[in-house]
Order: C-alpha cells, then structure tokens, then sequence
C-alpha cells in the first residue's frame, strides 16, 4: 500500500514538473506581442490587427490544449492583453460593438490569470470605449473601479486622465480639472513596476501621452489657453521623441485640440494651421477618434459669429471632405 501511494504521487511529480508548452513557444509570443505594441503607434493599423488575430488564435489554441496550471495564467494573462489590443483597434476603426467585445473577453482573461495589472488597464481600454461611445456614466464607473487594481503610477495616471476627460465630456468642469492634478500627482507618486508597459508602445502611458490627454480635458472644460499649452508641448515631444514612440493618432488629436482652442478664441489661422498637418494623414492612419475630434471643431466653426466668414466656411468645407474618408480601412 505505502509502495503504490508512492508510486502515484511520483506520477503525479512528473506531471507537475512537466511544461506542456515548451518555453521557446512562450517567447515568440510574447515577442510578437512586444512588437505589435510598439509598432501600433506609429504604423498603419490594417495589418497589424491582422498579426493581432494570428496570435489570439495562437494564444486561444495553447488554452484548450489545456497546459500545464502555472503556464495557463501566463497564457490567459497574454491572451487577455492581446485582446485588450484588439479592443483598441476594434474601436480606432469605428466599431464599438466589437471592441466593447475584445475588452470584455480581455477582461475575462484578466480574471482568469488573477492579474491585477491587466485588470486595471482593461477597466481602462473598456472606459475609453465608453467615453467615445458617450456612455459617460459607464466610463467613470470603469475608470475608478480600475484604480482599485492599479499598482504602478503609470498605471494610476492613465485611469485619473480617462476619468478627467470623461467629466469633462459629461460637463463637470471642476471635477475634470482635479482628476486631471490627481493624474499629475500619481505621475510622480513612488509605485512597482507595470507588467503590461514591458511590452512598451500602446500599452504604457508616457508622460507626452498624459499631455495630451490633459489637452484635451482642459479644451472640453473651456480652460482654452491652458489646453493649447499642454497640447503645444505634447505635440513638440512627439515631434522630437524617438520615431517608435511618436503617435500619429495621439499627435493629430492634440492638434485637434489646439484647433479648437483657436476657433472658440476667434483665432481661425491658428486652427487652420493646426488643421494642415491633420489634413495631410494617409487614409490608412484616420482613425475614427480623429474624423471625431473634427466634427468637434466643426461645430465650434457652426457658431453664430463664424456665419459671414470666408475663413471659416473654408475650414469647414476641408473637414468636411476629410470625412468623407475618414475611416481606417478594415483590414481584409
């Protein structure tokens, strides 16, 4: 008897100390995944969301293998991460519903892995859908239930400045304004280490980003002057950073923002050079949250002043025309 019971927990040792997924398979996908990150905010989308789709695929296969316990977390942690990217892109090219789908299966795997990182920034993407969607009460209840998982400051900033800007869309300028200091203040506050900002590009929260983000929170307060500033300096790091952090995205929106700060203050050449760059995007790099921002400025141009100027039916006939191809292509 004490023989056979040996004999079975011996079966049981080589079980437990056998990796079903060998570690090599595990790096490519990590690697592929560190990629796509970083190549997401400076390349076409189209086919990355494609690579994004290969290796869910990938990821999803290796769990209904079902592999070995302390392998499952980290695949369930990288396939909810991978989908946390799907999510973004989903929405960037206009398609709210599916993107609200990727967050939630994300969030699923977040769960799953037990990861309190992936869960913090998942609260975030599915805030940020929310906000776009002009759920505003949705998005603050993401944004401040992802604070309760956020460990790292970089983390913590992210969801204050989602939360600011989403107070700002909902008009609660006040409320904006301190989430938008608490954003700062968690900037500089001592925290560990993120797991998702090792895989770098879209899914860290850079101090430009936070800029922009804070542009555009004081432009939707009326806090005007202060918006441009913010959003001027965001745009002068971006066109001096590394050519791999440089968001074309984040970039035109801050231009955006300064546009508008030009049309609510009667300063129509400045929202038009603020307009030229935007204007010149390649199809393939309008991501709907810009076609967006422009109706934006579009309407601050519909005011009752602007109704005998040259300049700014002009304006309005090139955002116009931007529009009417304005979306990113879906890949194929």
């Amino acid at each position: 008897m004490v023989t056979a019971a040996a004999a079975d927990s011996l079966e049981f040792l080589a079980w437990a100390e056998d990796d079903r997924v060998p570690a090599l398979v595990l790096e490519h996908i990590s690697a592929e995944l560190r990629r796509i990150a970083v190549d997401y905010v400076h390349r076409p989308l189209p086919p990355l969301f494609s690579d994004l789709v290969g290796l869910r695929d990938s990821t999803f296969r290796l769990l209904r293998e079902r592999p070995h316990p302390h392998q499952a977390r980290e695949l369930f942690f990288v396939a909810g991460t991978v989908c946390t990217l799907l999510a973004h892109a989903s929405q960037n090219m206009g398609q709210s519903g599916a993107a609200r789908t990727q967050a939630a299966t994300a969030w699923t795997c977040a769960v799953q892995a037990d990861h309190s990182d992936l869960r913090a920034w998942v609260r975030g993407t599915q805030a940020l859908i929310a906000e776009w969607a002009d759920s505003y009460e949705e998005a603050l209840v993401f944004a401040r239930e992802g604070q309760r998982y956020a460990r790292s400051a970089e983390s913590r900033a992210r969801l204050a400045a989602i939360e600011a800007r989403t107070l700002a869309r909902a008009g609660d300028p006040a409320g904006a304004v301190e989430a938008v200091e608490r954003a700062s203040r968690a900037r500089d506050a001592d925290a560990v280490a993120d797991s998702l900002s090792e895989f770098g590009g879209l899914l860290t929260f850079p101090a430009v980003k936070q800029l922009y983000y804070a542009g555009s929170t004081l432009a939707l307060a009326g806090r005007y002057e202060e918006a441009e500033t913010a959003a001027l300096e965001a745009i002068q790091l971006y066109e001096t950073g590394p050519v791999a952090q440089r968001s074309y995205g984040d970039e035109a929106l801050a231009r955006i923002d300064v546009a508008e700060a030009g049309a609510a203050t009667d300063d129509l050449d400045g929202t038009s050079a603020a307009l030229l760059p935007v204007f010149a995007l390649p199809a393939n790099q309008r991501i709907q949250q810009i076609a967006t921002g422009l109706e934006r400025v579009r309407r601050r141009l519909a005011v009752p002043r602007y109704t005998k100027s040259r300049a700014a039916r002009e304006l309005a006939g090139d955002i116009a025309a931007f529009g009417n191809g304005s979306s990113v292509p879906s890949p194929e």
